[in-house]
């Protein structure tokens, strides 16, 4: 008998950060730090070993330019895609102007959240599965022992679900193991200056 997930988003307190895609991510990130204040910004560029878009594997390697910065009690993902080609991103935005673009979430289990959103009838847009060796680069730049991670290339790296058709939003899922970089991003605004090293390297 299959498991019961009407109630699995329920009850959860694990929305910690608004995605944001700009085809400029640092022009992005000045002007929003320019008006909120947000910052420092740590960037990064992301590469996946596998990535499934819409049920189909793509068959070039995907990579984007990120930038993660705290913003109040939560922290912004900006992201420039560097990959041409359909993505979660040209799904929902316009390639030519900055917007938002998802909501990121915690949770235990990617797997379980699959199951749990094929359950529910949610489409996934995006299964993305972590390149091994840049996730090791970022530990070491951290100082983050890749151990506490739990880095694995077998097993999903983050999920991108679809619900603009019932909310108007997508939703990116992703593992508590992230907690360690969100954390570390939420830290490093709590006694900055406001305008020091606005943008940092990240592995």
């Amino acid at each position: 008998m299959s498991k019961d997930y009407t109630d699995y988003f329920k009850g959860r307190d694990f929305v910690h950060q608004i995605g944001f895609y700009s085809p400029d991510g640092e022009q992005f990130v000045r002007e929003h730090n320019r008006l909120f204040g947000s910052g420092p910004f740590f960037t990064t560029v992301n590469k996946f070993s596998r990535v499934i878009y819409r049920g189909r594997e793509l068959e070039e390697p995907f990579s984007l330019r990120a930038y993660y910065g705290a913003w109040g009690s939560h922290s912004v993902e900006v992201v420039q895609q560097l990959t041409p080609g359909d993505s979660m991103y040209t799904d929902y935005n316009d390639m030519d102007a900055p917007g938002i673009n998802h909501l990121h979430m915690f949770v235990e289990s990617l797997e379980e959240a699959k199951e749990a959103c094929e359950a529910l009838g949610i489409p996934i847009v995006v299964i993305g599965y972590s390149d091994l060796s840049g996730a090791l680069a970022k530990c070491e730049a951290m100082g983050i022992d890749p151990a506490s991670v739990g880095l694995d290339e077998s097993k999903i790296g983050f999920m991108v679900v679809d619900m603009t058709e019932r909310l108007g939003m997508m939703v990116q899922l992703i593992s508590d193991g992230a907690k360690l970089l969100h954390n570390m991003v939420m830290d490093a605004g709590r006694d900055w200056d406001g305008e020091t090293d606005l943008i940092r390297p990240l592995g």
